[in-house]
C-alpha cells in the first residue's frame, strides 16, 4: 500500500509527527481540493473543514464524501463544533477529528464512543485540566491570539509538562517561538498563505511550517 493510500489510524498522530493541523472553510470546492493535494503531497495526512458560515456543515459533509474517494489516506474532520449533536452528524458523514472551541463533555463523549478523535479548545489552566479529565488528548489553545502564547506555554507546561496544547490560527513566523515554549502541535489555516494561492504555493507553505515546528512527514 502506498503513503497515498494508507489510512492514519488515529487521526491526531499527525501531532506527534507532522505537527500541523490546517483548518479551513469548506465552502469552496477548488479550496478544499488545493488543500487536500497539498496535505498528502506534504506528508500531513489530516484536513479541519470548519462549520463557519451560511452553508459550511452540508459543504463540510460534502467535502467528506468527496475526499474519502478522492484522498483516501487523508483524515478529514471538522471544526467549530460545539455540541454533540453537531459531533454526532459530522460523524455520522465520516469526520475522523471534532475540532471545538469550548470544552462540551456530551461532545467528548460521543466522539468517545465513536472511537473518533476529539480536540476541545481551552483557554485557561483551569479549562485545560479540565478537558484532560474529560478524555481529551491534546488540548487547542483558543483563542491563542489574544494573549502571549509562548509565555503562557512556559509558565504553564512548567507545572504540567505532560499536557499537550495546540495553538491554532497561528502563522508561520509564530510557530517558532511557540515550538520553543513547548507547543505540541499547530492548528494552521488562512494566516500561513499570506497571500498564497493553489496546491503547489500551500504545499510549499505546510513543509516550511512543518520545518518550523519539528515535525516530520508521516510518509517519510
Amino acid at each position: 500500500m502506498s503513503p497515498e493510500d494508507r489510512p492514519v489510524a488515529s487521526p491526531l498522530a499527525v501531532l506527534s509527527r507532522a505537527r500541523l493541523l490546517p483548518a479551513i472553510s469548506p465552502l469552496n470546492e477548488v479550496v478544499v481540493s488545493d488543500w487536500a493535494d497539498a496535505c498528502v503531497a506534504s506528508g500531513v495526512p489530516a484536513l479541519e473543514l470548519l462549520l463557519r458560515g451560511e452553508g459550511a456543515e452540508p459543504a463540510a459533509f460534502a467535502a467528506i464524501t468527496r475526499l474519502t474517494r478522492s484522498h483516501p489516506s487523508l483524515a478529514v474532520g471538522v471544526g467549530t463544533v460545539f455540541d454533540a449533536d453537531t459531533a454526532r452528524r459530522a460523524i455520522d458523514a465520516g469526520a475522523r477529528i471534532v475540532v471545538s472551541p469550548i470544552i462540551d463533555t456530551a461532545t467528548g463523549a460521543v466522539c468517545q464512543a465513536a472511537s473518533v478523535d476529539w480536540l476541545p479548545g481551552a483557554f485557561t489552566p483551569t479549562e485545560i485540566e479540565l478537558a484532560e479529565r474529560t478524555g481529551a488528548q491534546q488540548v487547542k489553545l483558543f483563542p491563542a491570539l489574544a494573549i502571549n502564547a509562548p509565555a503562557f506555554l512556559r509558565s504553564f507546561l512548567a507545572t504540567r509538562p505532560a499536557s499537550r496544547i495546540v495553538p491554532t490560527n497561528v502563522s508561520l513566523e509564530e510557530i517558532p517561538p511557540l515550538a520553543a515554549a513547548g507547543a505540541a502541535g499547530f492548528g494552521v489555516g488562512e494566516r500561513l498563505l499570506e497571500g498564497a494561492t493553489g496546491a503547489a504555493a500551500i504545499e510549499d507553505r505546510l513543509r516550511a511550517a512543518m520545518r518550523a515546528a519539528g515535525g516530520t512527514p508521516l510518509d517519510a
